[in-house]
Parts: C-alpha cells; sequence; structure tokens
C-alpha cells in the first residue's frame, strides 16, 4: 500500500512538472500568466471647438495633426455629437430637450423621412443593413451609396451620410435626383470642409482618407432633462465671481492659437491640449476648483459638477460600445478638451484597454 501510494506522489509530481514545463510562458504585458491580451488602443484626442477661428480657419492648420493621425491608423473615429438613437430618444420628449434639436440631422432627417414615407425606426434599421453590405463589399455603386446617403440622413446620422457622399463621383453627384437639392448642397459644404468644424475637419477628413465606411457619433447629452431645469437658469449667475478666465494655461491656448494661425498649423495647440500639464490644470482649476472646493457649499455648481459626471459617463460608454466592433483595433475620439481628463480616467480602469495620447505616437 505504501509502495503505492509513493508511486502515485512521484507519478503527480512529475506530471504536474510536465504540464508546467510545457504551459505558455507568463508575458509581461499581460496579467495573468500564460494568455496574451490584445489591447484595445483608445485615444482620446482633446480639441479646441475650431469654430471660435470663424474667417481664420483653413484646412491648412490641421494638415500636420490629420498626417501623425493617419500614421495612427485608428480602426474607429468617435465625433462629439449624439447618435441617431439619441436624437430620435429626444425627439420623443421634444419639450424637454428642445434645445437639442433645433439643428440640421433632424431638420434634414424629417425631409427624408416625408420623402421615403418612413419613420425613423425603419430608417435606422435599412441604413444599418445598407451600411453593414457597404462595409462587406470591396467595389460600391453609387446608386448603392446614394440609397444608404437617404436612409443615413432619414435616421439622423448626417455626418456618415456626408462620408458616403464623399465616395461617389462628383459626375454622379451633380446629375443624381435621389437627394433633394438643398440637401445635396449641404453634403457638398460638408466635404469641402468650408467651416471650422473639428469633426469634418479632422473627424471626416481622416476617415476619408483612411478609406472609412462610417463614423461614430459619441457624444451623450439626455442628463439635460435635469441640467435644463435646475441648473442652466441659475448657472452664469453663480459663475459669475470665477477667475476661471484668466487660468494661465486657457490665456496660453488662445496665444497657441494666435500663433498657429500665423504659421499654418495648429500642431502645437493639439501638442499642448494634449499634454499632461493641460488635462491635470483643466480638471483642477475648470472642474475642482471651481465646481467642488468653494468656500461654501454650492447647490447649483454641484449639480453642474454631477450632471458632467452623468453626460462623460455616458459618453464613455458610448465610446467603449463603439470599439466592440472592433476588439484589439484602434480607436481615435474627437472630443473637447475638457473631456479628456475624465474619459482617460475611466478608460485606465477598463479592461482590455490601453489608453494612448498623441504624444506617444508622435514618438513612433
Amino acid at each position: 500500500m505504501r509502495f503505492i501510494l509513493m508511486f502515485l506522489f512521484v507519478f503527480s509530481f512529475t506530471l504536474s512538472n510536465s504540464v508546467i514545463a510545457q504551459s505558455p510562458q507568463y508575458s509581461e504585458k499581460t496579467s495573468t500568466p500564460g494568455y496574451h491580451v490584445k489591447k484595445t488602443k483608445i485615444l482620446v484626442l482633446a480639441t479646441q471647438h475650431l469654430r471660435q477661428l470663424r474667417d481664420d480657419y483653413s484646412p491648412v492648420l490641421l494638415d500636420s495633426l490629420v498626417s501623425v493621425l493617419e500614421t495612427y491608423n485608428p480602426n474607429i473615429i468617435g465625433i462629439e455629437v449624439e447618435s441617431g438613437t439619441q436624437f430620435a430618444a429626444m425627439e420623443q420628449r421634444h419639450r424637454i430637450y428642445e434645445s437639442r434639436l433645433g439643428n440640421d440631422h433632424l431638420k434634414y432627417g424629417k425631409k427624408a423621412q416625408e420623402a421615403l414615407n418612413i419613420s425613423w425606426s425603419k430608417a435606422h434599421a435599412v441604413a444599418d443593413s445598407l451600411l453593414n453590405n457597404v462595409q462587406s463589399t470591396q467595389e460600391v455603386e453609387d446608386s448603392t451609396r446614394l440609397e444608404l446617403v437617404n436612409y443615413l440622413i432619414a435616421s439622423y446620422r448626417l455626418y456618415t451620410a456626408a462620408l458616403q457622399w464623399s465616395y461617389i463621383s462628383e459626375e454622379q453627384r451633380n446629375n443624381q435626383s435621389v437627394i433633394p437639392k438643398d440637401t445635396a448642397e449641404l453634403l457638398e459644404l460638408y466635404i469641402n470642409y468650408p467651416a471650422a468644424n473639428e469633426i469634418l475637419s479632422i473627424g471626416h477628413r481622416l476617415a476619408h482618407n483612411l478609406g472609412h465606411q462610417r463614423l461614430y457619433p459619441i457624444d451623450y447629452h439626455l442628463e439635460k432633462d435635469l441640467y435644463n431645469s435646475v441648473v442652466s437658469p441659475t448657472i452664469s449667475e453663480e459663475l459669475a465671481s470665477s477667475t476661471l478666465q484668466n487660468a494661465s494655461y486657457l490665456q496660453k491656448i488662445d496665444h497657441l492659437i494666435e500663433q498657429g494661425i500665423k504659421d499654418s498649423t495648429l500642431f502645437p495647440l493639439y501638442q499642448f491640449m494634449n499634454s499632461p500639464a493641460y488635462v491635470k490644470q483643466d480638471k483642477k482649476i475648470q472642474w475642482r476648483n471651481t465646481f467642488l472646493e468653494t468656500e461654501e457649499f454650492n447647490k447649483v455648481l454641484r449639480q453642474r459638477l454631477a450632471l458632467w459626471e452623468v453626460r462623460n459617463l455616458g459618453i464613455a460608454a458610448n465610446i467603449r460600445k463603439a470599439s466592440a466592433h472592433k476588439p484589439g483595433g484602434r480607436v481615435l475620439v474627437i472630443i473637447g478638451g475638457s473631456h479628456k481628463a475624465f474619459l482617460d480616467s475611466y478608460f485606465k480602469e477598463m479592461m482590455g484597454v490601453e489608453v494612448v495620447h498623441l504624444s506617444d505616437i508622435t514618438k513612433n
């Protein structure tokens, strides 16, 4: 009996050593021995809202930035606009979200729905089906893209519609009869970057250069039901004594914009806005000092801070959902600079995600 027990012990010890020897080795890139995790890279690109440039804007100002972003070669490009689904949800509660609904997405979307005699939900389903077909097809006929553009507009996805429009030959765009003239004129304006708009000037331009078939709306504004009723009416008065506008890091942004216009490049502006120094100062001065660490407890400012975090959590969820289309891929999100500190901190806590910064890709 003792011999049998000794034999079993030796056999089990030998077998366990054999298994250990044959097991994959631990990789420092993973947290679990023997498993390799290809993480999804997420680069949140902090941007100034370029509409402030107005007549000073030129596509040349962004040439260097777009060139660098092309080397990152994102699979997914997120833009700061609500999704068609979110617009439709807001539309159902029109009175509450009225301030968010007076835009081109709904204006031209409604016209397309009427022309097609279709509801938003049906247009959304058809657009998804057509978009999936286009994404899986090497050669796409102009007629197919025109049909897709029509349904994208009807489902409140104007920027992806503009991207599809940009792939249609100019001759076909000029001679088509599917898209109404005024809508076609708007799409032409979009694809030719006539205005200072980072969604078009960076997001659409990069997506077209890389041959993407869609842009991913990632913004979140459903917190505006509470914001509009309890915060918005008094927030300006509560912030009247704030010294935020005199903050040195914001003054530096103004200087970099002025210098960038003179030098015909805004790349130094983007380097600064995506640096640890800017992110740290913006979160501390604009949010912590202004809304949280006040001399006396201020209900309105605390409500504003809470709803700002709600919005950022919603944005983070939308980005993570978009990333599910390309697990292990590269995501680029173009968004106002004040969101970056919050989004980066959320993504650092997520499984299978690696936070990437602009400085990381300029080093490569």
